[in-house]
């Protein structure tokens, strides 16, 4: 019998993100977190309502994870475009150090998929990302 590929893919993200947790430790951040970080620095002008969508998370999980990137000193709060409005922006410290968190986090992956080839590992990101784009109806996921 074959396992549903669900199960699978789930264990396989539960596995993925705690050794990419472990790696982002010294950094105080979690991969969820890193994912805000990464949306916020493509897209800076996102609105937490956008954000939580794009990140497939609760306005309250959004905010949760926004508190714990404001005391860690990567996040603070900004005037909107109209002035009346608040948007979240990168500290100096966030855009420093994103550069180094993501060579940190290729290392990681590299350790994860040690021992299979790279060229299984290219096919499984193609895979994912075509199964993402065609999931959420966003194309971004193929760039």
């Amino acid at each position: 019998m074959a396992l549903p590929l669900a199960y699978l893919l789930a264990h396989a993200g539960v596995l993925a993100v705690r050794h990419a947790d472990a790696a982002l430790r010294p950094y105080e951040l979690t991969t969820r977190q890193y994912g805000l970080l990464g949306q916020l620095d493509a897209e800076p002008e996102l609105t937490t309502s956008e954000l939580a969508r794009q990140l497939d998370v609760s306005r309250q999980t959004l905010h949760e994870m926004v508190i714990a990137l404001e005391r860690a000193g990567y996040l603070v709060r900004a005037p909107g475009a109209t002035g009346r409005t608040r948007r979240l922006a990168l500290t100096p410290l966030a855009v420093r150090r994103l550069p180094r968190i993501a060579g940190t986090l290729e290392d990681a992956e590299a350790a994860f998929f040690d021992g299979v080839s790279p060229a299984a590992v290219a096919a499984l990101r193609r895979l994912l990302q075509a199964t993402l784009a065609h999931t959420t109806d966003d194309e971004s996921w193929l760039a």
